[in-house]
């Protein structure tokens, strides 16, 4: 007769467990003494409980879950976008919207998170207008809120600002010779986990979003510069 499977130790569970906690965040999962010796319980309070009898059936059920989840979930968020003028087409298991620009992008769902095609985390599953308005920014469609703050405190330093969907122009006066601009969008930074920042039209970092005063002070020092 072959023999019965070698219960795994303490150590080995609880670092197999640690792992499925990693790809499946927000539950709680833990090893119990009587059936279902594996459970999960969702951390947001909806009540989802799930047990199984091995570390493999639980890894399937949280799997199978996190699929249905994150199906209503784009459901909701195609909803959502449709509601805000942005035609989303489904596709597979992403949804396909273009910028104004006419370019198609992604937007994706898995492991209870939103995912933009470039690999930007857009934030939970649970939070469908927040992330539809993240979108609508990233598509050009919409002006980021602290864009409007900066353009009225530029306008307010005598500078003149043109506002466009996404950006702002920020221009020197007419009696500067020779005239100088910079456009200035706010979109996330990937290297600070994602946080919005100020960024010029070539590129350059000027400040994160939430500090206004030093995104002006890098402006005005830009439209200072001699070319």
């Amino acid at each position: 007769m072959g023999k019965a499977p070698t219960p795994a130790s303490p150590g080995d569970l609880e670092e197999r467990l640690a792992a499925l906690r990693t790809e499946f965040p927000g539950w709680t999962i833990s090893p119990h003494d009587t059936p279902p010796l594996y459970r999960a319980v969702r951390d947001s309070g909806q009540g989802v409980h799930l047990g199984a009898g091995s570390y493999a059936g639980l890894r399937r059920l949280l799997f199978e879950q996190d699929d249905a989840d994150c199906d209503r979930a784009r459901l909701a968020l195609k909803n959502a976008l449709e509601e805000c003028g942005v035609k989303a087409a489904q596709h597979s298991v992403s949804l396909v919207m273009k910028t104004r620009a006419g370019i198609s992008r992604t937007v994706g769902a898995h492991r209870g998170r939103f995912n933009w095609d470039s690999g930007l985390d857009l934030g939970p599953i649970t939070a469908v207008d927040e992330v539809a308005v993240k979108i609508l920014r990233l598509l050009g469609l919409e002006l980021h809120p602290q864009l409007s703050v900066l353009a009225r405190r530029m306008g307010v330093r005598g500078y003149t600002v043109d506002i466009g969907a996404s950006e702002i122009t920020v221009r020197t006066g007419a009696d500067v010779s020779p005239p100088r601009a910079v456009r200035v969008t706010c979109e996330p930074r990937p290297t600070d986990e994602g946080r919005d920042w100020f960024w010029t039209h070539w590129g350059d970092a000027l400040a994160e979003a939430g500090d206004i005063t030093g995104a002006e002070v890098a402006l005005v020092g830009l439209l200072a510069a001699q070319p």
